[in-house]
């Protein structure tokens, strides 16, 4: 997963034509470092539809503020350059697939 830093936030997220999956955590959060593999697969699994990216708070502490993230981790996904849905704290796969289903679903309703 490609990582953001306040300087090219809103490059890489905001202006994306594509939904953007983005990742808020520390390296010190062990709850972080369990969600990391399952977005991974995710990723993978999502190519083409959704990308994938991190944004280390402790390092960007602007754009994590922007956003209102605290705690971590937290997971936003972005739509248009917007915030599209969010989840705060560590899920299951499953769980993580049906949230982002839902909101990629509203996505095509919408058009």
């Amino acid at each position: 997963m490609i990582i953001i830093t306040d300087e090219n936030f809103e490059k890489e997220v905001l202006n994306s034509p594509k939904p953007i999956l983005v990742d808020f955590y520390a390296v010190w959060c062990p709850p972080c470092s369990v969600l990391t593999p399952i977005l991974e697969k995710l990723e993978t699994e999502y190519e083409g539809k959704v990308l994938f990216r991190k944004v280390n708070v402790d390092n960007s502490p602007i754009t994590a503020q922007r956003f209102g993230v605290n705690p971590i981790p937290a997971v936003i996904l972005f739509k248009a350059g917007k915030p599209a849905g969010e989840f705060i704290g560590l899920r299951p796969e499953p769980v993580i697939k049906e949230w982002l289903e839902s909101l990629l679903k509203k996505e095509n309703e919408q058009r």
